[in-house]
Formats: C-alpha cells, structure tokens, sequence
C-alpha cells in the first residue's frame, strides 16, 4: 500500500492517490481523483480491466461510463510503483555500463546510467557507505531523494524526491504479510 502525490502523468488523475495491490489477485484498489471526481475504483492492473467503481459516498458506478479510465489509472499505478521501488526497478532496467564517482554535496556517490526505465535514460547516484539512492536525473530533471521509509525486513525504499519544478511524495508505504480480501470487493 502506498499513498503519493506529484508525478502525475495524466492531467486526469490529480491531487493525492491511494493504491492497495493485492499481490496474489492482481487487484489494485485506488482511492482518489479522477476527472474532478473522488472516487474508489478496483481494477486488474495486469490485464487492465476494472471491476468495480465508487463515488466517494460509497455508491457504485457504471464500470461502462468510465471504460477510459483503466488504462490511466493502470500506466499512473506502474509508474508511482516503479518510482517507490527504485531500488529494484534500476536493478532490473538496462544499465549502461560504465559507472563513475563524484562528490555531491560532501557525499561521494556512484553514478550508474541507465536505459528504459519510466520510458526513458538518466543516471542514478548512490551513496558508496550507505548504499543509498540520493539523486536521480531522468528526462532532463534532477530530482534530490531526501526521505526514506524502512517498510521492513530491511526493505528501506525512498520516498521523497525533490526536483526544482515538481516534487513526487510517498506519505504512506506498507508491506502486509494479511491482506483483507474485503478491500477489493466493496467499497
């Protein structure tokens, strides 16, 4: 589970947005705005079909009215995922390679290019002691990571990133060994 604004790839999707994965169903639940409108939506991410849609008062909406939908909340899921898992998302993207050292903000930090990643190439810098991501530069933006949540059995994932015209803010992050099936059921 993890709540995140900014980093809004659709001008349809605004504000602050909630997702819930249910990792052995592939349901996600999302929980924000669409199109000006609060709403709860459940959806397959992987074959990117919706299953249920609510207003904010809990009633149940027409899953036919809001066919369009899906692919965004889809595309914006994998992205806000891929940037909170970082760490694991560059492991598995196409690194370039060479790599070298520079001294950022008294921080000696590992610079490591990558390719196909968020759709793009930029570079990542990591910190040698730490082993932590500090910066990242993609599509022509630096963004500084300055905030981190350990999520458990040693998992810490960064979760502020700071760029000069936009910021993207994970408030919340969870792991849960339980999840409740209810969620993706009802509102």
């Amino acid at each position: 589970m993890f709540t995140v604004s900014g980093n809004s790839q659709f001008g349809s999707i605004t504000g602050t947005r909630k997702f819930l994965l249910d990792k052995q169903s592939n349901l996600v639940r999302f929980e924000g705005t669409f199109d000006n409108e609060n709403i709860v939506a459940i959806l397959n991410v992987q074959n990117q079909k919706l299953i249920r849609l609510y207003d904010e008062n809990g009633t149940e909406l027409s899953v036919t009215d809001f066919k369009g939908l899906v692919s965004e909340l889809a595309a914006q899921y994998n992205i806000d995922l891929k940037v909170l898992a970082l760490p694991a998302s560059i492991a598995t993207a196409s690194l370039d390679g060479g790599s070298e050292s520079k001294i950022i903000n008294a921080e000696k930090l590992q610079k490591v290019d990558f390719n196909n990643f968020l759709g793009g190439s930029g570079s990542v810098y990591v910190n040698e002691e730490s082993g932590m991501i500090k910066r990242i530069d993609m599509d022509n933006k630096s963004y500084i990571v300055n905030g981190y949540k350990d999520i458990g059995n040693g998992l810490v994932l960064p979760t502020i990133f700071k760029g000069s015209n936009d910021s993207i803010s994970y408030q919340k992050v969870a792991s849960f060994t339980e999840m409740e099936t209810e969620k993706f059921k009802s509102f």
